[in-house]
């Protein structure tokens, strides 16, 4: 047996061993028929693990570039965690690991461009100033295709952005496609194929900003979050504070674009607005109800007036914090409806890396449905992104700052 299927069989006894180390009060009939599925798990594991054994020995055989045994263990894990069409399953490596962590706390190297999913496929939101994306010239609206020697039609964004950020110096081959003209965000990726254009971009320390804080007339007290990392609640705490502490009457909460991240960031953010109750609500598998989760008790010193900006790139922990505002009648949504991803993903420690898994589906603090449905604003109003860079053109920003100071009042 070769380290490939031993790895893997490791891992399927695993799921084996769990089903019988139940103890307790069970009846002859179900230790018959947890005996049943042990076999049945055992017959199952002998023959993925010979069919991998085999394929590998064809593939060093007849493959024109034979996989190495490293490289065949990462791809057979990948595509059992995605055998059942988990979109966001995937195993990351030790180095990859490391790339991920250091995202989380918000440095890393990288190439300095925030991301966005639409149509299966994931593409450039924004390129930060003076990062090496703009220096090679990426244009927001670039849908990625290829990363190195791995060419895809179908990224994610997790998935990409650990394959594009690694060590600072290095280089990372890029082939993307430039689908329409510049700052005009098409409706769906699928009838804009552009042609395609190969870029190499050296790394650099790429400083992930997690706010943006403004103060703009009438007391209206601005913070943009960009992302749900590690930082987010103490930072947006703290700026938050800041504006209370300016004179701010009112706020905004701009989640646009914000593609989510860590939950308990979800949970400790919305607690910053609400003092009791439930945030959302967690269905797992063989559990007959939803775990609550509520608020952790720790709020802002002041309950101001609260408006949230959401787009179709609200994603995740963006669409748990405004849905939670939602339900609690908290404040007021402004701008389109979100992304529509509810699904929450365990990282499980695993040899040399880690596994990512869907283990659960999210619901709002009053049980909506999220997924694939998104969660609709209170008002909505759309914009393009060619308007959204102009403030006095950006009408989903002015219209916030509307409701915003007339519940001051």
């Amino acid at each position: 047996m070769t380290r490939l299927t031993k790895i893997l069989a490791i891992a399927l006894s695993a799921v084996v061993f769990g089903l019988v180390a139940f103890t307790g009060g069970f009846i002859v009939s179900q230790v018959i028929f947890l005996t049943d599925n042990v076999r049945t798990h055992q017959a199952q594991n002998a023959e993925l693990t010979g069919s991998l054994s085999e394929m590998f020995n064809i593939m060093q055989q007849r493959a024109l570039d034979p996989p190495s045994e490293t490289t065949a263990t990462v791809g057979a894990l990948n595509g059992l965690l995605q055998s059942n069409n988990d979109r966001y399953a995937r195993f990351l490596d030790a180095e990859e690991m490391q790339r991920y962590d250091e995202g989380m706390q918000g440095h890393f190297g990288g190439i300095g461009v925030t991301l966005g999913e639409q149509d299966g496929t994931t593409f450039i939101l924004e390129v930060m100033e003076g990062t090496p994306a703009e220096a090679a010239g990426l244009k927001a609206g670039d849908y990625f295709y290829g990363v190195d020697d791995e060419f895809r039609d179908d990224w994610i964004s997790a998935d990409l952005s650990t394959r594009v950020r690694g060590e600072v110096g290095t280089d990372v081959f890029l082939t993307m496609v430039r689908p329409f003209p510049e700052g005009e965000m098409p409706s769906s990726f699928e009838h804009h194929l552009g042609d395609p254009f190969e870029v190499t971009i050296t790394r650099d320390i790429i400083e992930s900003p997690v706010t943006l804080v403004e103060m703009f007339d009438d007391n209206v007290g601005y913070v943009r979050l960009f992302t749900f990392n590690l930082r987010a609640t103490e930072q947006l705490s703290e700026d938050i504070e800041g504006l209370i502490a300016d004179g701010a009457t009112s706020l905004i909460l701009d989640l646009r674009d914000n593609p989510g991240g860590d939950l308990n960031q979800a949970i400790a953010v919305t607690s910053l607005f609400i003092e009791s109750g439930p945030v959302v609500q967690i269905e797992e598998a063989g559990i007959p109800e939803a775990t609550i989760l509520n608020v952790t008790g720790r709020t802002l010193s002041e309950q101001l007036p609260l408006v949230v900006i959401v787009n179709g790139q609200s994603a995740s922990a963006s669409e748990i914090v405004s849905g939670a505002i939602q339900d609690h009648e908290r404040g007021i949504v402004v701008g389109t409806n979100t992304f529509g991803k509810a699904s929450v993903q365990t990282q499980i420690p695993f040899r040399d890396g880690a596994a990512f898994m869907t283990t659960a589906h999210y619901l709002t603090a009053k049980g909506r449905v999220i997924d694939d449905a998104g969660t609709p604003p209170d008002i909505e109003v759309d914009v393009s992104m060619a308007d959204r860079a102009e403030f006095e053109t950006d009408t989903q920003l002015q219209r916030a700052i509307e409701e915003a100071a007339k519940k001051a009042q």
